[in-house]
């Protein structure tokens, strides 16, 4: 079967853009096969070219098999599901739109859509500086296929292929006719890089009264790659996902050294002076890297500010975070808001009675007739929450929803004070999980989390639930002025599972979030 693939793969046409998804993933070493990925016999993410990569790497090129992306974010919202087996924590889903024309639109590969899936562990970037959709990014990456997911299922009529080696039934369909399946995603996962500049961005100028419109970038730059990158560069040399069981056989850091240049080049309507406020070092940044000489060049008749740094080469993972504001002392001024989540109400855990019991793998008609299928999911509750105001993003506070209760009321107090262009309304988004899947244990998850304690495993055994998003399509709700109530819609089919909505087994809304907004 093996060899029968390969005769397909070399006459496969090139793509014309990005590389094809049909043919190319299982070339790199994708192997198309859900019991292969769950039970660490094969890689779930590999280099996209890996020979190209490889060879690369033996000549002395320790940075091939990366890329940069610039664009707009479509999408982004912490992932609701992982696979236990190679993550600590769950990622941090952005999509990215690459700019036209820009070699960032070549790393899309055919049948993926217009954007590029980009992805790191949660904990590893913290929340300042997540973007939101709208923003620009510049991303930067390990150029990857995600083989744990090759649009699998549509056309497998015997329900058993697609635990097979090569998922042979639905690829031998795609290659007879292309699009039979969507095939392999390509993504940068993980990233080492994330640098956004705002939309709608509004702030206080040093010297200057009041808020004005101006330009802010957020920079987060941070060389460990956690599981993934690990398990990518096992794959690379041969050791398929060694890396995965045992981290310490390749590892997740890399070097990112380097020069660093970012221009903020849409200060508006040249009105005054051109202030550039002091730049803001984030804590996150490593005791070594708060000094680093960071270059500040003004072009006033461009009406541009960039700003370049080089941090110095290391085998250690750096982390260096830095906020960058720029724009004209009579620029127009800004409307100052302040949004307070006051407390969030738990209408069902989603553990114990209110658990869905929903799962790929068996129906529910199985499941209500089997109780054994049950998932073993006693309250309380273990819940994960990030809310972003426009563009801000906070992890509701993890010590009080660790262990959440029905009818529990709990007491938030999260303050976001911040400043908008005039006629910008306040906007609200909340997403999460509820969380079931052993080995990743959510009740630690937050900015710099070490990995799974082995002497204390989180041992619940099933599949994440979803208490569901406030959303307004994917991005936030407009608030309304003054205390309200907001909530996730429920799900209109109680057999499925939809992280845009609450599971229906909570009877309603699985929880109710109170937020006063001015």
């Amino acid at each position: 079967m093996v060899g029968a693939f390969a005769v397909v793969q070399s006459s496969a046409a090139a793509a014309a853009s990005g590389p094809d998804s049909h043919t190319q993933p299982m070339v790199d070493g994708c192997q198309r096969s859900n019991a292969m990925d769950l039970t660490l016999t094969t890689p779930e993410w590999v280099y996209v070219n890996r020979s190209d990569v490889l060879a690369a790497r033996l000549a002395g090129d320790q940075t091939a098999g990366r890329q940069t992306v610039d664009g707009v974010v479509s999408d982004i919202h912490p992932a609701g599901d992982d696979l236990y087996v190679n993550h600590n924590y769950n990622d941090i889903d952005i999509a990215v739109i690459p700019d036209p024309g820009s070699s960032g639109a070549n790393l899309v590969a055919t049948g993926n859509g217009g954007d590029l899936g980009t992805e790191w562990e949660g904990t590893l970037i913290p929340t300042w500086a997540w973007p939101a959709v709208g923003d620009r990014v510049r991303e930067s990456g390990s150029w990857i296929w995600d083989c744990g997911h090759w649009g699998n299922g549509p056309v497998d009529e015997t329900g058993l292929s697609e635990l097979l080696p090569y998922d042979p039934e639905e690829s031998l369909k795609d290659f007879a006719s292309p699009g039979a399946i969507s095939g392999e995603q390509t993504e940068l996962h993980p990233l080492y890089q994330v640098a956004t500049w705002r939309k709608d961005a509004a702030g206080v100028l040093q010297g200057v009264s009041g808020g004005r419109n101006l330009q802010r970038l957020d920079v987060w730059i941070n060389g460990d790659g956690g599981p993934a990158l690990s398990e990518e560069e096992c794959a690379l040399f041969g050791a398929g996902s060694v890396g995965s069981a045992i981290p310490q056989v390749c590892s997740r850091n890399r070097d990112v050294g380097g020069t660093y240049s970012y221009t903020l080049d849409h200060l508006g309507p040249r009105a005054g002076r051109m202030i550039v406020n002091p730049i803001f070092i984030h804590p996150e940044t490593d005791p070594a890297l708060r000094n680093l000489p960071i270059t500040v060049t003004k072009n006033q008749a461009a009406g541009t500010v960039t700003v370049t740094f080089t941090l110095p080469h290391q085998p250690v993972p750096q982390h260096f975070g830095i906020t960058v504001e720029a724009g004209y002392s009579n620029a127009p001024a800004a409307v100052h808001h302040v949004v307070t989540l006051n407390s969030i109400t738990i209408n069902g855990t989603l553990d114990g009675s209110t658990e869905p019991n929903i799962n790929p793998i068996t129906s529910p008609t199985q499941q209500t007739g089997n109780p054994v299928l049950h998932e073993q999911t006693p309250d309380p509750g273990e819940w994960v929450l990030y809310a972003q105001v426009n563009g801000q993003w906070r992890q509701l506070d993890p010590s009080k929803l660790s262990a959440v209760t029905t009818n529990e009321q709990i007491p938030l107090g999260q303050t976001f004070d911040y400043w908008l262009p005039a006629g910008v309304a306040p906007t609200l988004y909340v997403s999460g999980r509820e969380c079931d899947i052993p080995y990743i244990d959510c009740r630690s998850e937050r900015y710099n989390a070490p990995p799974e304690d082995p002497q204390h495993v989180f041992t619940e055994l099933g599949f994440n639930d979803k208490p569901g998003r406030i959303e307004l399509g994917n991005t936030g709700l407009p608030l309304t002025p003054g205390q309200a109530v907001y909530e996730p819609i429920v799900n209109p089919v109680p057999t499925s599972s939809n992280e845009d909505y609450s599971d229906a087994s909570c009877g309603g809304p699985c929880y109710s979030l109170t937020a006063t907004a001015s």
